[in-house]
């Protein structure tokens, strides 16, 4: 049995859309880069279902063995995803589907190498108008995509939850992440982190906060 807990937004898709029409555009597409080895610490199953609270029909980035995993779980876990084939210089790629099919070729850009001053991750906002695919880490991915939502409505919001995910982002480190992923994958509970582990559960909290109020209407 996987230990994901399944969080349910506070309020249904499209409620915080209902007011005027958008008026930024989405075009990218965001995609996941996976960890093979977070696979084998925590299970097959509980990687399978972690990767569904990012979407029904997730994006991926991986290696071979951990796609053969991920097709194998994708019925149990309910989701159908979809992978990011780079081409030689991993500045382009396309999407293949699990029916086979491909899609077309766009643009890459990869902020999981940003991790040492996140420059790149700044011009996010930016980065969602153009037709292009947007690789993220499994860390950043619910808050990312969530920020991605409230874009089309309120790039001044989306820029402030943006500009708290950096801070945030830029004060974590490996450990505080360990422990993050460990409540993220069901092994420790989440109010755990708050006397020992301050930094890791704020960095939770600000996940929680935007997952929860803003999901993704997609599904």
């Amino acid at each position: 049995m996987a230990h994901i807990e399944r969080m349910q937004t506070e309020c249904p898709p499209d409620a915080h859309k209902v007011i005027r029409p958008p008026e930024n555009e989405v075009n990218a597409l965001l995609c996941v880069k996976l960890d093979t080895k977070q696979c084998e610490h925590y299970g097959n199953e509980d990687f399978c279902s972690m990767l569904s609270l990012m979407s029904k029909h997730p994006m991926v980035l991986c290696d071979a063995a951990l796609k053969e995993i991920l097709v194998a779980g994708a019925a149990a876990a309910e989701i159908e995803p979809s992978f990011l084939q780079l081409d030689a210089d991993g500045k382009s790629g396309n999407l293949s589907y699990m029916s086979g099919a491909v899609g077309e070729t766009l643009p890459v850009v990869d902020l999981t190498c940003d991790d040492a001053d996140l420059s790149r991750s700044a011009d996010f906002l930016d980065l969602l108008s153009t037709k292009q695919i947007i690789v993220v880490d499994a860390e950043a991915m619910l808050i990312l995509r969530s920020i991605s939502t409230v874009y089309p409505w309120d790039k001044l919001l989306a820029g402030d939850y943006l500009r708290q995910y950096l801070k945030a982002r830029k004060e974590v480190t490996a450990e505080d992440l360990g422990h993050f992923n460990d409540v993220r994958f069901g092994r420790i509970d989440g109010f755990s982190l708050k006397g020992e582990h301050p930094v890791a559960y704020r960095y939770l909290q600000l996940e929680r906060k935007l997952f929860l109020q803003y999901p993704d209407d997609e599904d």
